[in-house]
């Protein structure tokens, strides 16, 4: 027994190792420095980026400056490099679309001249994404209004999804920001929609809702212009991102009279069914097909008189009852000539 309660205590104590030994190894998790311009090794940084600290990248025996970021094919150091992005100051540097493609963005380590070699710590590169989807309001976020007519008083809310950016960019209390641009149907654009301020919206997840708590909230459909109306959500921060990022995709929804989207559908049905029961009232004259019956019934009654007449004609019959006593007699005729 003492043995076996020594060697879990040896296994506890190898798993406590291995583990202390895998948060050394591994990079930390994804997270900014004090502010939001200070990368760390496992980061993820964005295209449009600007004033990029990387100096949390050097090699700590050196401290060399980083001169370049690196992504090698398949992102195996051992193979040639896909895309190599100069860096003249990893202090304050701009990262521009000049130097990374849409196929190039994922893993990079950084590399120093000086070192002549990469300094062991790696970040990612991606671009800033945001799509938008038109919903109902909370609790019925899963239903879709994108492209139909939404009736009076309905309420509803936009679903805001940033799938890195949300995530990864952020430090403290800053995030990046959309603005939620409505186009009315005569073309006006506003960010105050409905008594709703959809400016400046903080991506705090990589979805987020404008009437999640601490957002805007809902948006009551009333008293609107009828028609198509068009919505878009741009980056308002960081600068770089409201510069040069792409928006969201653009999504429509039509407000009017007509039901798209609310409980007033029943209230149809419910005119309709009285027209269905007026359709009923030419029944009353049911009656009539059944004097007809009547009628037919009593001329049916002759028919027994007329097939009473019928056994009249059987004593036709009788005579066939004959044959059989003239073959008796014939055949007695016969017997006796033959005596």
């Amino acid at each position: 027994m003492v043995r076996s309660i020594y060697s879990r205590v040896s296994l506890f104590g190898i798993l406590c190792g291995l583990l202390l030994l895998a948060s050394v190894v591994m990079p930390p998790a994804a997270a900014r420095g004090d502010t939001i311009s200070q990368i760390e090794p496992g980061d993820t940084v964005f295209v449009y980026e600007e004033g990029l600290n990387l100096s949390a990248l050097r090699n700590e025996t050196t401290n060399n400056p980083v001169t370049a970021l690196v992504k090698y094919e398949d992102n195996d150091v051992k193979k040639g490099e896909q895309n190599r992005v100069s860096i003249p100051d990893d202090t304050s540097f701009d990262l521009i679309d000049v130097n990374i493609d849409e196929d190039e963005t994922g893993t990079y380590y950084a590399y120093s001249r000086e070192d002549n070699g990469r300094t062991g710590d790696r970040i990612m590169i991606r671009y800033p994404e945001v799509r938008i989807e038109p919903v109902l309001a909370a609790p019925n976020h899963a239903d879709r209004i994108e492209g139909i007519t939404i009736p009076t008083g309905t309420a509803i809310a936009f679903k805001v999804v940033s799938p890195y950016v949300g995530t990864e960019y952020h430090a403290g209390d800053e995030y990046a920001m959309v603005d939620i641009v409505v186009t009315s149907p005569s073309g006006a654009e506003v960010t105050y929609f409905k008594g709703q301020d959809l400016s400046d919206l903080p991506l705090t997840a990589s979805l987020v809702y404008t009437d999640d708590p601490g957002m805007p909230g809902p948006i009551v459909l009333d008293r609107l212009e009828t028609g198509e109306y068009e919505v878009q959500a741009r980056w308002s921060s960081p600068q770089g991102f409201a510069d040069y990022a792409e928006d969201s995709n653009v999504v429509t929804f039509d407000f009017g009279n007509r039901i798209g989207v609310n409980t007033t559908v029943p209230t149809e049905t419910v005119t309709e069914t009285p027209t269905a029961t007026e359709t009923p009232a030419p029944t009353a004259t049911t009656p009539v097909p059944t004097e007809t019956t009547t009628e037919t019934t009593v001329q049916t009654t002759p028919v027994p008189e007329t097939t009473t007449e019928i056994p009249a004609t059987a004593p036709t019959q009788t005579p066939l009852s004959l044959i059989p006593v003239l073959a008796a007699l014939l055949l007695g005729v016969l017997v006796m000539v033959r005596k």
